[in-house]
């Protein structure tokens, strides 16, 4: 759960930040200084979803969580491919977040969220 929960979080600051940065950078010159707290605020949240989705068990949120942190772990992943390859960042973002949706909706459609239940 730790590591969905950091993976989720990192994932999420990347992308946005990005986006956010690369959206606004015609408009506003330093536009990395809004960028940044949007990817901090937008981690902050898909960082309490996915433990929101662990914390009761509940069969269908723990199903949505596993999703979005396998989306988040697979993002992570194309970056730093991305990153090791001669791509853009535009292209590696893209690529990386079509890549996670694909493999959050087949963890989705894979998983019950009932193997992974745990009682204390």
């Amino acid at each position: 759960m730790i590591g969905r929960l950091v993976a989720a979080r990192l994932a999420t600051y990347l992308i946005v930040t990005v986006a956010v940065t690369d959206l606004l950078r015609s408009r506003i010159e330093f536009s990395l200084l809004v960028g940044i707290p949007s990817g901090l605020v937008a981690g902050a949240v898909a960082g309490g979803v996915v433990a929101w989705g662990f914390a009761d068990g509940a069969p269908e949120r723990r199903r949505i969580a596993s999703a979005f942190g396998a989306f988040a772990i697979t993002v992570l992943v194309a970056i730093v491919a991305g990153s090791l390859l001669p791509v853009g960042t535009a292209l590696t973002v893209v690529v990386g977040t079509v890549v996670g949706l694909l493999t959050a909706v087949g963890v989705y459609r894979c998983d019950d969220g009932s193997a992974r239940t745990r009682r204390a």
